[in-house]
């Protein structure tokens, strides 16, 4: 037996290793335990498609279980992207999304009743070649490859262009950029597994060999991956004191800020006197300068007075401006209002507004011209 052959098995034991590693490790992922939650169901995706293909290859696998295997494959972009979205601490709407998610996973199923009636994944596949049920099947996974592929795309994108709030090391932006990286890789490996697949589909003598390749490059990839979000510092995404590894945590717990108070008050006249809040790229670093303090000092002012991230506590002026200039008169438009005040999207503007007041910028304009 080669080296290739029980390369899936090695994959499903590596693969457990890696989500005992993302869930009990105390660095890189911050606090938030639902960010690490996501990133292991995605690996348990990985870990249970490569079993499937070990005990394929092997003739050790019913067509029911294979069912199963293959019915997970349509989550993983939508996990991708949820986790890429809890990483950069950017706004998404479960309840509006749920209820797709539950009628995609309904129709999946309803494609994958008949499945179990074959002996094993290879006569499966071979049976699909001549029947209509096989073409149902052939549309509905290069479908479900497309939407996959796709938010892969927009969690690349989310990860590009969501703004850092404090300046990187050079290790931290050497990690920053292998994760972009590796993030195109990934839209592209969703791609190649895709040509994989079909390739494998139409060459039954050699399907064995596909799956082997597909766990091989499946294995190289959520390593990498997994490796370098581990490694690259979520705090520098939500500027949230909590968020630090522990180490630096106690490092700076011992430090001289005993009482945060009178930081937090100078952190508060710098920013509305000066209206940094106005630039919309403003990190942590340039209040740090300002006050010849630290970045970790003024997180953990922030954070312990205000109760909330920096970014947050940056869009709380934000939205104090942006509400001024709503009641004028002749106001501007939304999105003008929006970039006048720091925000970098009209989007990201409605998000912090929102979450700011309860209500859309909209409904606080109309609700004054009632009042007045």
């Amino acid at each position: 037996m080669n080296f290739l052959s029980v390369f899936p098995l090695l994959s499903t034991i590596f693969g457990l290793v890696l989500i005992g590693f993302v869930l009990f490790s105390k660095s890189g992922l911050g606090k938030n335990k639902k960010i690490r939650y996501v990133l292991s169901s995605l690996l348990f995706i990985y870990v249970i498609t490569s079993l499937d293909y070990y005990l394929t290859i092997n003739n050790q696998i019913s067509a029911a279980y294979s069912g199963i295997t293959y019915f997970f494959y349509h989550f993983t972009g939508l996990l991708f992207y949820y986790f890429i979205a809890l990483y950069t601490k950017t706004e998404i709407n479960l309840k509006k999304w749920l209820p797709i998610v539950v009628v995609y996973t309904l129709l999946r199923i309803l494609v994958f009743l008949p499945f179990d009636h074959f002996q094993n994944l290879l006569d499966f596949v071979a049976a699909l070649e001549t029947s209509n049920y096989g073409l149902l099947v052939l549309v509905e996974y290069i479908l479900v490859s497309i939407i996959n592929t796709v938010l892969m795309f927009f969690a690349y994108k989310k990860l590009k262009y969501v703004p850092l709030i404090m300046e990187l090391s050079k290790s931290q932006k050497i990690n920053y950029k292998w994760i972009k990286i590796i993030m195109v890789a990934i839209v592209l490996l969703q791609i190649v597994v895709f040509v994989n697949t079909i390739l494998g589909s139409l060459d039954i003598g050699n399907f064995n060999y596909y799956l082997k390749f597909e766990t091989l490059i499946y294995s190289i990839f959520f390593f990498i991956f997994t490796f370098s979000v581990m490694h690259f510092p979520v705090f520098a995404y939500t500027g949230h004191f909590e968020d630090l590894p522990n180490t630096t945590i106690q490092k700076y717990a011992k430090s001289s800020l005993s009482d945060s108070s009178e930081l937090y008050g100078q952190i508060k006249i710098i920013v509305n006197e000066e209206k940094l809040y106005l630039d919309f790229d403003l990190k942590l670093n340039t209040v740090a300068k300002k006050l010849n303090e630290s970045i970790h000092h003024i997180s953990q002012a922030i954070n312990q007075n205000a109760k909330m991230s920096f970014p947050d506590f940056i869009n709380s002026f934000r939205i104090e401006e942006a509400k001024k200039k709503l009641i004028e008169p002749k106001p501007a438009t939304i999105f003008a209002i929006s970039l006048d005040v720091g925000f970098n999207s009209k989007a990201a503007f409605y998000t912090a507004f929102k979450k700011n007041t309860k209500m859309t910028p909209t409904a606080f304009k109309k609700l004054h011209t009632a009042k007045s």
